[in-house]
């Protein structure tokens, strides 16, 4: 639909329908309602479209005018992603800290090499354990993050994307240091490095900032032997959306999928609970790794 021959009616009726087709929770809503309703503007279209996706009760699904998307893209393009970052602690523990990251430009494959890189190096100093930190990640683009752990998950199925009947959509899965969803490749640069010691202890910190892409990232983990969780619960929105720009400039985040596990788990947007809860999730971890 060109934004330049939009009829708003016609309008209304391509966005409710990817939204009946699509959403999570199309379940709850009934549609009928919505299709027998006129649109004479874009801003009555606007209306009608937000009012759907609030009766999908999903908080992860969002509609932005194009007002608000331009916004949002602006303030976007001033910002500058932070680095992944590490340290090793007493000497013999590896400490990485994942924070959030969002697009699929340069920064992108920047903030991914910079975290292979660190890893390798860290694996340098032949530690005996690890801690990855994703509290206060809130999410973004989970690919990069997954890209730069991906030595400590090793390859393989790593988690799945399951629909609202419960089947699984797709996989995302290591191989050779890229992550796959289905057959496509989503990493940004490869992360082929092979650690000295496969499948380590591994500490992950959490908190109610982890959302999102980050909690994709922890789902990663989860199943692996020798991995343990420390903190608070994460701010829960396991699930798997897709941002749809629109032909006026409106863009829609679309709830598509809830993700599970490696084990078949399936998660969804609530809260995932540390294995041990505490505060202070570094002091948990770093008891538990010595």
């Amino acid at each position: 639909m060109a934004a330049d021959a939009m009829n708003p009616g016609e309008y209304l009726a391509h966005v409710l329908g990817m939204l009946e087709r699509r959403a999570l929770n199309r379940a709850l809503v009934d549609w009928t309602q919505f299709h027998a309703v006129s649109a004479r503007s874009l801003g009555e279209a606007h209306a009608v479209i937000a009012r759907a996706v609030e009766m999908l009760g999903d908080k992860h699904t969002f509609f932005l005018t194009p007002t608000v998307a331009a916004e949002r893209l602006a303030r976007r393009s001033a910002q500058t992603d932070p680095l992944p970052t590490g340290r090793l602690i007493d000497d013999r523990l590896a400490y990485l800290a994942i924070p959030s990251v969002a697009g699929w430009d340069e920064p992108v494959r920047r903030y991914t090499a910079t975290g292979a890189a660190l890893v390798r190096e860290l694996d340098g100093h032949d530690p005996a354990g690890w801690i990855v930190d994703l509290r206060g990640n809130g999410g973004g683009n989970m690919y990069p993050m997954v890209t730069v752990v991906a030595p400590l998950l090793g390859d393989g199925h790593l988690g799945s994307f399951v629909g609202a009947d419960g089947s699984v959509q797709s996989r995302w899965e290591l191989r050779e240091g890229r992550v796959l969803d289905g057959p496509t490749n989503k990493s940004p640069v490869p992360n082929p490095y092979v650690l000295r010691h496969l499948r380590p202890r591994t500490a992950i910190l959490i908190d109610r900032g982890t959302a999102s892409a980050a909690e994709a990232t922890l789902i990663s983990f989860l199943g692996l032997p020798r991995v343990r969780t420390f903190g608070e619960p994460t701010a829960g929105y396991a699930t798997g959306n897709e941002g749809i720009d629109l032909p006026d400039g409106a863009r829609l985040i679309l709830t598509c999928s809830k993700e599970a596990d490696r084990l078949g788990r399936v998660y969804d947007n609530n809260p995932i609970a540390p294995d041990e809860r505490g505060e202070d999730a570094l002091a948990l971890a770093l008891t538990w790794l010595r």
